[in-house]
């Protein structure tokens, strides 16, 4: 096994960190709590309100983009970047889908209200995503005044006032906050999602 598949290989070992972790401190906390055909809500909560997991979990995806990094010769590490960026994309839809799911999961699939407020309530399931994206950006973006207000700078932003408005608004008005934090998760997502308009090239005369 060369060099380069060694590093390939340990930092695949580190992404998979947050959904291996996340996985592995749900079960020790279910069988704790007693193992039931439905996750209970407090599982859930418990794992996407840890902020030491958090860590830990940003902590190992960052580790694994500098080693593969420094795997890579130089000529070809623009290439990698680019491949980078679509990587930490991919875990963030993945990471956003599953903790939909357990959010789901915890509420026996049928709960909307309830999935949408564990989901919401459930901060880093919303925030470490959102992470995964703000990285997959400024490890390819030319830093420019105009890159700052890019469509996706402004659905990072947007998903990470999420936990804040509903954490700090919803100290006073919980229903408030809820509702302000669930419209700036629609347009987080909206922006996200929204496919970016290319330049228009000015018309020959």
């Amino acid at each position: 096994m060369s060099l380069k598949e060694r590093y390939e290989d340990y930092s695949t070992l580190l992404y998979l960190v947050p959904f291996v972790g996340s996985l592995a401190y749900a079960i020790a906390l279910w069988v704790q709590t007693g193992i039931s055909l439905e996750l209970p809500a407090s599982v859930y909560l418990t794992v996407t309100r840890d902020p030491i997991f958090f860590i830990i979990a940003s902590l190992a995806v960052l580790a694994g983009l500098v080693i593969e990094l420094n795997g890579t010769e130089q000529a070809a590490r623009r290439a990698k970047l680019l491949s980078l960026s679509n990587t930490l994309q991919s875990m963030a839809v993945a990471s956003i889908a599953i903790a939909v799911l357990a959010a789901l999961y915890a509420n026996g699939f049928t709960d909307i209200g309830g999935t949408s407020s564990d989901f919401v309530v459930g901060k880093y399931g919303l925030v470490f995503p959102a992470v995964l994206v703000l990285m997959s950006y400024f490890i390819t973006v030319q830093f420019r005044a105009e890159s700052l207000v890019s469509r996706k700078v402004l659905a990072v932003i947007a998903m990470l006032l999420v936990p804040a408005s509903l954490y700090e608004i919803g100290k006073r008005q919980t229903a408030l906050g809820i509702g302000i934090a669930f419209v700036l998760l629609l347009i987080g997502l909206g922006l996200y999602l929204a496919p970016e308009r290319k330049p228009q090239e000015p018309q020959k005369q």
